[in-house]
């Protein structure tokens, strides 16, 4: 789900981060590494980047080009163009403005911004919604200038009715994957491989799946098990799961009823695999403030579910948005949620494998400003 905060491991550096616009329009960022203490930095102000208000943001690493990078954009900017500030390990922040490169980008509405690398192609990658409905994309190799696509004209899919929208790269399938809703409730996938060629397939056709809601959407590779996922909430709260594997056959699953869970509550889900554990997870909140992680190892590949909440005795934690990593060099995985607190916590919870789970209030821990 696009937001103003979001986390993600630069694993080249060895570190975990979050960042999050606060109330004077700056973005922060805050880090952890291998001494385990969380650090913040104003960025906008050491990159000297655009402030912009309201401002969604989209996080992520690139292997081949060495860089972490945090995209934003606003339904407040009058241009629409999307800004990233790029870090390489062992510099200072800077800035780009991506769309005063000539290669004619439609304007972003400011609602709906993805970034993710694609390690088969060596590229990084921005998908985001247009003014136009369309959803387009940016793209970028370690040389050259940032390419542009207008993926639904590309493809001729229907248009994302919400704001609703995931991307990833599949490593066991090389492939790249932009997944988005439809105003019927089909979630549908653009996935392109190596022959730089992109298709389209209505995942509710390919299943027979339940319809979506307009609250959750999240995807992920899950390359122990070989397979990528799809996870949402349907317009019931349940949450439900599509798969597919490399022969390329989707199945559905309602995680829910498998678990016995609570319904899911608001936008808060998301879903991530934990490769260290051989294991892929959906972490959300339910509709009393809780925290809850279904879980399924590849053996004996069965769900279970746990009320992180109860378990650690955390504070409510809001409907709004969860954010979820795996931390490579630390062999552990990172949840995010904020509290509902007028003037919001940030939370990490931190699992190593083999240990037990952490909570962190990271805005006190920084002693960094609040979140929007």
């Amino acid at each position: 789900m696009p937001s103003n905060i979001v986390a993600y491991e630069w694993p080249l550096n060895g570190t975990s981060h979050i960042a999050y616009e606060t109330g004077d329009n700056h973005i922060h960022e805050m880090v952890i590494g291998q001494k385990g203490r969380w650090i913040d930095d104003d960025i906008t102000r050491v990159a000297g980047g655009p402030e912009l208000e309201d401002a969604i943001l989209a996080g992520s690493s690139w292997p081949d080009g060495q860089t972490q990078q945090i995209a934003y954009a606003s339904a407040m900017d009058a241009n629409g163009h999307i800004y990233e500030l790029v870090r390489y390990q062992d510099r200072p922040w800077s800035f780009e403005d991506i769309m005063r490169q000539p290669i004619g980008a439609a304007p972003a509405d400011g609602f709906a911004l993805v970034s993710y690398s694609f390690r088969a192609a060596g590229t990084k990658h921005i998908v985001y919604s247009g003014r136009d409905g369309h959803l387009h994309e940016l793209s970028a190799g370690v040389t050259g200038m940032w390419k542009y696509t207008d993926l639904t004209q590309l493809v001729g899919a229907p248009l994302a009715e919400n704001e609703l929208l995931a991307a990833y790269d599949w490593k066991a399938g090389k492939t790249k994957q932009v997944v988005y809703v439809s105003g019927d409730g089909h979630i549908h996938e653009l996935m392109c491989g190596m022959d730089d060629t992109w298709r389209h397939t209505d995942l509710m056709d390919a299943t027979d799946a339940s319809p979506a809601g307009n609250t959750a959407l999240a995807a992920y590779a899950w390359e122990t098990g070989g397979t990528k996922q799809v996870v949402y909430t349907g317009t019931d709260g349940d949450v439900y799961e599509l798969v597919c594997d490399q022969d390329g056959a989707w199945t559905f699953a309602d995680l829910t009823s498998l678990t016995s869970a609570p319904l899911a509550a608001g936008s808060a889900l998301t879903g991530f695999a934990w490769e260290t554990d051989r294991a892929k997870q959906v972490v959300y909140v339910d509709s009393n403030f809780h925290v809850n992680e279904l879980r399924m190892p590849l053996q004996p590949g069965a769900w279970e579910h746990t009320d992180l909440t109860q378990l650690m005795r955390l504070p409510e934690a809001s409907e709004d948005v969860i954010i979820a990593h795996e931390w490579t060099p630390q062999f552990a995985k990172h949840v995010v949620f904020l509290d509902t607190a007028e003037n919001p916590h940030i939370h990490s919870l931190m699992l190593k494998h083999g240990g037990r789970w952490q909570h962190t209030d990271v805005t006190d821990e920084t002693g960094a400003p609040s979140i929007v």
